[in-house]
């Protein structure tokens, strides 16, 4: 299946929010220390049921090589835009497998680097298979990164696939949507369809987990049709074969598109009941979880997706709860804030007027 044509407003409104989005990106004023910038202990449900300890690391690195992203946080954290030793990434993988006195135990590393794993700009080969060998002597039994799909080929999968040996692993990819004009156009991400199919085939070949996310209600997109948008996105992706989805509710950082229209009365994140609801929908095609710290805060400032004071906490706990237990019943049913929430289809012309009216009533200023 090949991308849609576009139109001309939707190339003006891509080119627009890709100028933009760069931008607005900011390196910061001192290299930051080669530490990872973000440790975790939790448990994990996998798509089979079963539930597993997880460590969760994000590495300081150089950040994203393809940093177009609408909503993207990430470069506000790391060394985006500094020159930094290729090494420093393997000191910190070394300090991050060192098993200390009282750590919670895990069998399962998740190892971001706020990018693309398998991007050679981002993580040398030598580095990266490098890290597959420590990997396989630290006694863990999966390892999760991330990457664009465009990296993620039988070249690059191949050798480090060898390296972990009894390791499994596990790619996240961030598809976002599986609607052309909401993933290549709204949240501005370098994916195609073609381009993700055809990753998905080579990790099919070399043994490899898919682990796939979606947003809920990235720019200029209203809560009804957020909820279309992750139901046709999970009905995609089931039908490619994989079994289950992490939805991302959007939140909103500084230094990206989605802040400046926040700050001008043009975007909100998505009402939390917004998310029940798409999560109780999307439970009917494959199994699901939540990406609960995108609820939480607890990793960087941010405007996160809220209700009434009576509910909010309670539904982040429910949709915590539902992560580890894949029981629609741990949802939240109801609260007197809660909103009359229906699916609206996606109607690409009226969403890419609506686009252009936003960055416009923002006073948004595209650069040349």
């Amino acid at each position: 299946m090949t991308s849609s044509p576009r139109s001309d407003t939707e190339t003006h409104l891509r080119r627009s929010l890709s100028a933009l989005s760069l931008h607005l990106r900011q390196a910061p004023e001192a290299m930051r220390p080669d530490v990872p910038r973000f440790v975790s202990y939790d448990q994990l449900r996998r798509t089979d049921g079963t539930v597993v300890g997880r460590k969760k690391v994000i590495l300081m690195s150089g950040g994203c090589s393809v940093p177009t992203c609408t909503m993207c946080p990430f470069t506000n954290e790391n060394n985006y835009g500094l020159h930094r030793a290729p090494g420093a990434l393997l000191a910190q993988v070394d300090a991050v497998l060192a098993r200390t006195t009282g750590e919670p135990d895990y069998s399962m590393l998740a190892l971001y680097n706020d990018g693309s794993f398998f991007a050679p700009r981002e993580i040398p080969v030598d580095v990266r298979l490098a890290i597959a060998e420590r990997v396989a002597a630290a006694g863990v039994t999966h390892l999760v990164v991330e990457s664009l799909p465009q990296f993620v080929t039988g070249k690059a999968l191949g050798p480090f696939v060898q390296r972990l040996g009894p390791v499994a692993l596990e790619i996240g990819v961030g598809l976002q949507s599986s609607d052309d004009l909401v993933r290549e156009t709204l949240v501005n991400t370098r994916i195609t369809r073609p381009v993700f199919e055809r990753a998905l085939a080579a990790m099919r070949e070399h043994g490899v987990v898919p682990k796939i996310y979606l947003m809920i209600k990235p720019p200029f997109l209203t809560d009804g049709e957020a909820i279309t948008d992750v139901v046709q996105s999970v009905a995609y992706v089931r039908a490619l074969g994989v079994d289950g989805v992490t939805l991302c509710p959007t939140r909103v950082s500084r230094n990206t598109v989605a802040w400046q229209l926040y700050e001008n009365g043009q975007y909100q994140p998505p009402n939390l009941w917004t998310v029940v609801e798409a999560v109780r929908r999307a439970h009917e095609a494959a199994a699901v979880r939540v990406a609960c710290i995108n609820l939480r805060g607890s990793d960087f400032e941010s405007v996160f997706p809220d209700s009434c004071p009576d509910c909010a906490d309670g539904i982040v706990d429910a949709l915590l709860r539902y992560s580890e237990t894949g029981d629609p019943a741990d949802l939240p049913t109801s609260c007197g804030c809660r909103p009359a929430l229906a699916a609206v289809p996606l109607d690409h012309g009226v969403i890419v007027e609506r686009g252009l009216r936003a960055l416009a009533a923002a006073g948004t200023q595209v650069p040349a």
